[in-house]
């Protein structure tokens, strides 16, 4: 319920999530008193701690900076740092027992329950019920926008979904129509990119793990068709009839690419703000020279952008190379051990994913979304297979 109330209720309700909070770390605790051990994951620990370090460098790296932010300073301490201290807690307990069932059966939860909560906030517009409080959509953000041609929802819980239906496509290669449906109407171009991305993510991720072969040979044949179909969609869209950009959906899409949409116009101020410092970057806290929040001048939508403006060629090097290291150590887990791959190498492809969809959205700003990352050095912890029920790691007693 932990892992469901975090990717269903994003920035929302902190209260609920606490309670499941507390559920999980006290059974979790009562386990590892039972068992009078406690297990240590290096893999784990190194990640975060490598992250940790990065922050504290980088946030001094801010406050050396005359003009920056000290409250955007703080908020990336508490991402980097502390947060960091939190998935440590977290996903180790999550390791020490049988987890990858629970985290399957917690994901598919969260795409039905975010399904319907958006569903019935549509419905309750469109039909004007009335039932869906001011007070719950302030808290979910829950807002759809009845446009010309197009619906557009606005939900927090939205971006979970960027891992969530590219998991359940990956998991069997089909995911719930509820999930499916809401990704269309949901309005959020990047969404629309990276679930069609989602075939050519699984089958480039099962080509490098050697998992080609162990695919239903149906669902390989999908693949395939639906890659060689994309690329040649991809090559005659220029073609395509003006008349055609015309309709809504495709006039949206397109206007992701336009020189004024808004994440278009902040890559020039971030690139200049990496110009002016491009070794270690300008710190946590920067200002680009672009006012995209009053509440926080220092966030963009941007990430990667953004990475290269706080942390400079350096930072950005040291996060990379963490996250190809550890995406090699999954990657060469899932080439070993086939059984029991079917789960982690769906989570991978969620990951992935989700590291697409953050290009154009802030969505390593909070606890929820930076739950799902943890993923990449939580799987690299199976050193002894997916399918072993007890731990592989160091014990303390």
């Amino acid at each position: 319920m932990l892992v469901a109330s975090l990717a269903t209720l994003v920035r929302a309700y902190l209260a609920v999530k606490l309670l499941f909070l507390a559920l999980f770390l006290g059974a979790a605790l009562l386990s590892m008193a039972q068992r009078r051990r406690v297990f240590v994951y290096p893999r784990l620990v190194g990640f975060y701690l490598i992250l940790g370090v990065v922050g504290i460098v980088w946030a001094v790296v801010g406050l050396l900076h005359q003009g920056n932010y000290v409250s955007g300073v703080l908020d990336a301490v508490r991402l980097y740092v502390i947060w960091s201290l939190a998935f440590v807690v977290v996903y180790t307990l999550l390791r020490s027992e049988a987890s990858l069932g629970a985290i399957h059966a917690a994901l598919i939860l969260a795409g039905i329950l975010i399904s319907l909560i958006n569903f019935v906030g549509l419905a309750d517009v469109v039909a004007g019920w009335g039932l869906v409080s001011e007070t719950i959509r302030e808290e979910l953000n829950l807002y759809v926008g009845v446009h010309e041609d197009y619906l557009q929802v606005n939900s927090v819980n939205i971006s979970a979904l960027f891992v969530i239906v590219p998991y359940l496509l990956a998991v069997q290669v089909r995911a719930d129509a509820l999930s499916l449906i809401l990704t269309m109407v949901s309005g959020r171009r990047a969404l629309w990119l990276v679930v069609a991305l989602v075939p050519g993510t699984i089958l480039l991720l099962a080509i490098v793990t050697g998992g080609l072969g162990v695919m239903r040979r149906g669902a390989r044949r999908f693949l395939l068709g639906y890659v060689a179909a994309a690329v040649l969609g991809a090559a005659a869209a220029p073609m395509l009839p003006a008349r055609l950009q015309e309709v809504g959906p495709v006039r949206r899409l397109v206007g992701a690419f336009s020189a004024a949409d808004e994440r278009a116009i902040q890559k020039p101020y971030l690139l200049e703000g990496f110009a002016r410092s491009p070794a270690l970057g300008s710190g946590f806290g920067a200002y680009a020279g672009y006012l995209r929040s009053e509440e926080a001048p220092w966030s963009y939508e941007l990430t990667y952008y953004v990475m290269l403006f706080n942390l400079g060629i350096v930072g950005v090097a040291a996060l990379g190379t963490l996250f190809a290291v550890y995406f090699v150590f999954v990657c060469r887990l899932l080439s070993r051990f086939k059984e029991g791959a079917a789960v982690p190498f769906a989570l991978l492809v969620g990951l992935c994913s989700l590291l697409m969809g953050a290009y154009s959205n802030p969505y390593f700003g909070g606890f929820d979304s930076l739950f799902f990352i943890g993923l990449l050095p939580y799987l690299s912890t199976f050193r002894a297979g997916f399918d072993r029920p007890a731990p592989a790691a160091t014990a303390a007693s």
